[in-house]
């Protein structure tokens, strides 16, 4: 009698030392995957290995069940239960399944981390440069990946950097994965926020400005503090914002995108401290003409840590509302939505055209507005559930904050508005979260 596993190890000639190479490779997978530290502390005997192979042995315990599995894409069941030669020949023929492209991305992902590895203490450029890749994909992908899909693949290429941070030495190399971890913890970070996860964003965020710090990166500093500034804010400490702010401008290297992001987060933190005019000098700031200065982060990756004038000209219209300035609110917003709307990438319309959607009807309420503002918040109420984030949940609450005036009581237009709110936020993305997580207040008033 012999078993599967004999017959697969033969087919492969594996000797002892090549199989345990190959096991804690799919444990080291298994465990970046799930982060369950008995797959990183894995090991096997030779003597185990024999047993294996004599068939001369029961179902093994956790982990080895998954590890083979990993390695085999067999049950442990079926490798190690004994079987005639006849019937080891049958299951060896049996037709691989259909490969999914998630199978694909999984094993291309294998085979660069065990090709990795094998140059020891320093990295092939061309892994450096494919992990580059597919960040820079992934964070130019943000206005099409809802963020919780952004999330999974994130912390994947995270634990991709960390671990290639053990395997080398070599200076630069190293400044290119902190760079890279840096980056996508802010990307992380920002995904945390769209789920109402502000203790995890707060924490994903101050690792990304740590890690600029290691990398010596004046643009990733500033930006993970601004964004800091930002989650302070949204959390009720506008005094601690303002102070965040003040540090991130004084990170160098920064282009001219990054500096009307830094305007522009400046102007919100005012407003909510109630500094009115300095919140009015940090929104003409944000919007003035752009010199050429440029930076490898906002300018050259972009995407998600893009700042455009349309993302500028929303993000002042929440500011404009802070101060109670309803024109100024309406003009910004509808600028907004006419910049997004003339580059003619309808994938924009899932982030930054539902805020500005928001602030425009917030905006038309104050001056009584509410058929046009009904109008305006149509689209944001059909969005689907994934790409309901909690600073577009706040801002549509603050739609029906306006709604409670007495001069829509009674009004069924303002009725039932409200309750097509309270449906959209009975359902949006923070909702996704289990019971028991620290969660942004969506009920009330935001920013």
């Amino acid at each position: 009698m012999s078993n599967l596993f004999d017959a697969l190890v033969t087919r492969d000639k594996m000797d002892f030392r090549k199989f345990l190479a190959e096991y804690r490779r799919a444990a080291l997978a298994l465990y970046q995957k799930t982060g369950d530290t008995a797959y990183r502390n894995a090991t096997l005997t030779e003597k185990s290995f024999q047993r294996w192979r004599n068939g001369n042995v029961g179902r093994p315990h956790h982990p080895t069940p998954d590890i083979l599995n990993n390695m085999f894409g067999r049950p442990a069941d079926e490798l190690l239960t004994p079987c005639t030669d006849g019937q080891v020949r049958s299951l060896l023929a049996v037709a691989d399944p259909v490969l999914d492209e998630r199978e694909l991305a999984m094993t291309a992902r294998d085979a660069r981390a065990h090709a990795a590895e094998a140059a020891a203490q320093q990295l092939p450029d061309l892994s450096l440069d494919q992990l580059e890749d597919d960040l820079a994909h992934l964070v130019r992908s943000t206005d099409t990946k809802p963020p919780h899909l952004v999330f999974m693949t994130a912390r994947e290429l995270l634990g991709v950097a960390m671990v290639q941070l053990d395997r080398t030495q070599v200076l630069s190399q190293r400044r290119r994965l902190y760079l890279v971890a840096g980056q996508t913890s802010a990307l992380l970070a920002a995904c945390a926020f769209d789920l109402g996860t502000m203790p995890h964003a707060f924490e994903l965020t101050r690792a990304a400005a740590l890690y600029g710090q290691v990398a010596e990166h004046g643009p990733l500093q500033a930006y993970a503090h601004a964004y800091l500034a930002v989650l302070y804010y949204w959390s009720g400490n506008p005094s601690q914002a303002v102070r965040k702010i003040v540090e991130a401008r004084a990170f160098p290297g920064v282009g001219a995108t990054g500096t009307a992001r830094l305007a522009a987060i400046a102007a919100r933190a005012y407003a909510h401290r109630g500094q009115v005019d300095e919140a009015q000098r940090a929104v003409a700031e944000s919007t003035a003409e752009r010199g050429p200065a440029r930076d490898d982060l906002h300018d050259g990756l972009a995407g998600e840590f893009d700042f455009s004038p349309e993302r500028v000209a929303m993000s002042n219209s929440a500011t404009l509302l802070l101060l109670r300035d309803g024109p100024g609110a309406e003009a910004s917003a509808r600028r907004s939505l006419e910049l997004g709307a003339a580059h003619a990438v309808s994938s924009k319309q899932l982030v930054v055209a539902p805020q500005a959607r928001a602030d425009l009807a917030s905006a038309l309420l104050m001056r009584n507005e509410l058929d046009g503002a009904a109008e305006a918040l149509g689209p944001v109420l059909a969005l689907p559930r994934e790409w309901r984030g909690a600073g577009l949940t706040v801002r549509v609450n603050s739609v029906r904050a306006e709604l409670a005036s007495p001069a829509f009581r009674g009004t069924p237009l303002a009725q039932d508005l409200a309750e097509r709110i309270e449906d959209f936020t009975a359902v949006a993305a923070p909702k996704v979260l289990g019971p028991g997580t620290s969660r942004l207040a969506l009920g009330g008033h935001g920013g």
